[in-house]
């Protein structure tokens, strides 16, 4: 069960956009030790892409530029991208632990869990 309240206060806070943006659709998931978020970010790279997190927000940033201005275009539907999507983290979130990869035009970012918000499992003595 995933309470996005507690996560992610359901909303996104922030939602901003420039020439055609088009806001990358999200998951997230949650294991015992952390929650995981995956966004579609088709055609960015590392260099395209900027994550911060800051007073339990955390905000991803998407840009792609097209510098062909040179090309002699007969057509062009390519364009410049551009988001800013943030997210209100929960308090069981370890933010000086946060890390993300990109992956074949997935972002994904590994949120861990406090150790002390962890499931404990106790052993059962016979």
């Amino acid at each position: 069960f995933f309470d996005t309240d507690r996560f992610f206060n359901a909303q996104p806070l922030q939602w901003q956009t420039k020439s055609e943006a088009v806001l990358p659709k999200v998951n997230v998931t949650e294991t015992d030790n952390s929650f995981y978020l995956e966004a579609e970010t088709p055609g960015m790279q590392d260099k395209d892409i900027g994550i911060e997190v800051h007073n339990g927000i955390l905000t991803i940033k998407g840009n792609t530029v097209n510098n062909s201005e040179k090309e002699n275009y007969h057509i062009r539907e390519f364009s410049s991208q551009s988001f800013e999507r943030s997210f209100r983290l929960s308090d069981r979130v370890d933010t000086e632990q946060v890390s993300a990869k990109i992956k074949n035009g997935i972002l994904k970012v590994d949120l861990p869990k406090h150790e002390q918000v962890k499931p404990l499992k106790i052993d059962i003595q016979s």
